[in-house]
Formats: C-alpha cells, structure tokens, sequence
C-alpha cells in the first residue's frame, strides 16, 4: 500500500516543512483545476516526495501555504519538477511563489533528444512504471478526496528522485549535463506570468469590424462575469467560437439553444452587452512590421541552416539550439539571449561572435 502523509491544517504544515528544510532534493508536482470543472485556474493539491517519504498538501483546505512556500524558494534545496511551465506561472499567480533552485525532468528529456517526453512516456522507459491516467480529467476541488485519487496524485512525484538521477547519468554520458544547468539557472531569472484569456486572443479575431469588436468586447466581459457567478469555465457559458458569431450577429438571447441556460435568464444583460458595443469600437492597432536587410535575410538563413545541422548531429529538437526569437535577436547583434552551451554549438558550425 503506497504511504502518505495527508496535510489539511497549518500545524500539519508547519511540522511537514521542518522535515523538508533538512532535505537536499525534493520532488513537487501540483493538481489544478484549470477551468475545466469550474470557473478559473488555482491549486488544489501540492504533492512532495523526498527518497523516504511522500507528503499530499491539501491547499483548498489550508489556503495559508507560507511555509511550504518558504521550502519551495530555499536555495539550499533542490525542486524536480516535470515541466515547470504551467506550475511555475501558477504558483507565482496564487502566492507570489518561484521555485529555485530547479531540476525540471522534461527538459533534461528534451536534451538526450526524445521523442515522449511525457511523465508516464519517462517512467515507462526509465523505471518500467505504467502511469494510471483515469483521473487526469478528475476534479479536484472536491472533498472529501477518495484514497484511489490521492494515491494517483503522489504517483507523480514518488518516482522522480529516481528518475532524476537516471536523466543525471545519462546526461553526463552525452556531455550535456552543464547544458541542462545552464537552462534550469535560467529558470531563476526568468519571469512566469499566467494571463487570462482577453478578447483579442479569440480566433479570426482580426477579421471583425471595430463595431463587432466593441461587441465582442462587452459579451467577453459578461461572460466572464456570468461564468465566475455560477463557477463553470467560461466554455461552458458559451464556447468562444459562438462567442465570435454572437458579435457579428448577435441572437435571440431569450431563445439561444447550446449555451449555458444561465445565458438564456439573462438575455436582457446580453442585449445591453450588445447595445454598449455597439457604442464602443475597438479598433486593433496593427503591428509595425519589422524587416530585415539583405544581409540580416542571409545571416538568419545561414542561422537556420547551422541550427539543422546541428540538430541532426545531436538527436534533439532544432528550436533548442537556437528558437526563433533567439534568431532575431542575434541578427541584430544582441549575443546575450544565447546561453553558453548553445554558443559553443553554433560556433562549431561556423557561427562567428563578436
């Protein structure tokens, strides 16, 4: 039977995080709900696994994670996650939290050259464990939570000690150690924002007129509203491409079928949503189009060549040697966007730095 420590009170919290600051290494991972069963994007569980025990951080239950936080930013102790990039901007949009220092175990994936780099495609290859994933799509804001569920949740993190150190040994087989920590360093200067969806992030968006924009604009923003009243994802109000049909032609909103009844009992929001748009365009301030010379279009060809090349030699994605803004950047003389492994890589291939 797999063993947990369950922590839903700040003594319980406080007590776990003194046994946390006396360990080197621990292993964190998180479950969100993410607008998927409600409204918003937060933290439900925080799930900890040092090489003895595992620990399941009830946050609904506590709110008050000061001391948990405290552990995640102590530069004494080293956080393995799996794919930092949606954690991170979380953690810091809740509770001003940013790990560091860092092992994120899908980059040092992506550097031996994988092709799965997914927790359960990584557990399978390297320690022959086959990931459940019967509650990926579970909620978790409910409580109480069932024991099969929060067993599932500290299966993420009771075996990335391990695969830590398996990823550690073959990266320093490869000589490719100092690249992933030259990119987890990144990690600790690089700013996570989460941002919420706007208006102007809607497909085909570009495509109205600034009268069907000022439309757009207030539905957005009452659906919003409507969806945080009845704590469903917004989706589930109304869907974004309907949302765009809606501002070109608004409906019947006392009739609409397909949408949230909630919609419906509130046509009269609606046609004054509508109306207040219709007042206010929008216009989108179109982008000032950068070009490039002659010499800058053959340098980034030359870029993009060395980096093909590259990659073949090494096995990995070409976006890691050099990404597109990387690109841009170098073309107008700014070398310090490249971190030291990628320049030494572009150097062998021809690449010539100031």
């Amino acid at each position: 039977m797999l063993s947990y420590i369950y922590i839903n009170t700040k003594e319980r919290l406080e007590e776990a995080a003194e046994t946390w600051k006396k360990s080197p290494i621990l292993a964190i991972d998180l479950e969100c709900e993410n607008n998927l069963h409600h409204y918003g994007a937060y933290i439900s569980l925080i799930q900890i696994s040092d090489k003895d025990h595992n620990w399941v951080v009830d946050v609904l239950e506590i709110k008050d994670i000061k001391p948990l936080v405290n552990v995640l930013e102590d530069k004494n102790i080293e956080k393995i996650f799996h794919d930092v990039s949606f954690d991170f901007r979380i953690l810091y949009d809740q509770f001003k939290c940013h790990p560091k220092p860092v092992f994120d175990t899908q980059i040092a994936a992506l550097l031996l050259g994988k092709e799965n780099i997914g927790l359960g495609s990584l557990l399978e290859e390297y320690i022959g464990i086959k990931k459940e994933s019967k509650f990926q799509m579970a909620d978790w804001t409910k409580r109480p939570l069932n024991e099969n569920m929060l067993a599932y949740a500290v299966k993420d993190t009771l075996y990335l000690i391990k695969l830590r150190g398996m990823l550690v040994k073959e990266l320093k087989e490869k000589g490719r150690l100092s690249w992933a920590e030259e990119e987890f360093k990144f990690f600790d200067t690089y700013k996570f924002d989460y941002n919420e969806q706007n208006f102007l992030d809607i497909k085909k968006v570009k495509e109205l007129s600034p009268s069907q924009l000022g439309i757009l604009k207030e539905i957005f923003s009452l659906r919003k509203t409507i969806a945080k009243m009845v704590d469903r994802p917004v989706h589930f109000i109304i869907n974004n491409k309907r949302l765009r049909e809606f501002a070109i032609s608004p409906p019947e909103w006392k009739k609409i079928r397909g949408v949230h009844p909630i919609v419906r009992q509130s046509a009269d929001l609606f046609r004054k949503a509508v109306e207040e748009g219709r007042k206010d365009h929008v216009n989108i301030d179109k982008m000032e189009r950068k070009y490039f010379t002659s010499e800058q279009k053959d340098f980034l060809e030359n870029v993009h060549n060395m980096q093909k090349k590259a990659a073949d030699k090494l096995g990995i994605k070409g976006h890691l040697i050099i990404n597109k803004e990387q690109s841009i950047r170098i073309a107008n003389n700014d070398f310090d966007c490249l971190r030291k492994w990628q320049k030494q890589i572009l150097e062998k291939e021809g690449l010539k730095f100031p």
